[in-house]
């Protein structure tokens, strides 16, 4: 993710599989100007097609990936699911800075691995 993800700072895999289903990593993020860490366990898995991820800590951040071949390349589509903690003030934050930082890094992030994938 560093190579394509500009506010990704560290992704690491943490268990001893590498990829697919079970795979567990630690990813270090800057979002709105804060550093976040957080682990994750992959929950699904299809080769070259799909991959989603769910974590708890320190909070709940559930996201997919899928990629379909398009007349032209490659279709990336991603669509994630979080929560930030602190109830109404963080569903404030959120509204007010932390969702457009997260849609503007996902969308130049994802137009950079693209680039990267069709190579």
């Amino acid at each position: 993710m560093p190579e394509w993800m500009a506010s990704c700072k560290s992704h690491k895999i943490t268990s001893k599989k590498r990829y697919g289903l079970g795979t567990t990593t630690h990813c270090v993020m800057v979002q709105a100007g804060r550093t976040i860490e957080w682990d994750s366990v992959v929950t699904e898995y299809l080769e070259n097609q799909k991959m989603s991820w769910h974590c708890e800590k320190p909070s709940r951040n559930d996201g997919t990936f899928e990629f379909k071949p398009a007349q032209k390349g490659t279709e990336i589509t991603f669509v994630m699911d979080y929560d930030l903690p602190y109830s109404i003030f963080g569903a404030l934050i959120d509204k007010l800075r932390v969702r457009k930082d997260i849609e503007k890094s996902i969308d130049d992030g994802l137009r950079k691995l693209k680039e990267i994938l069709e190579k």
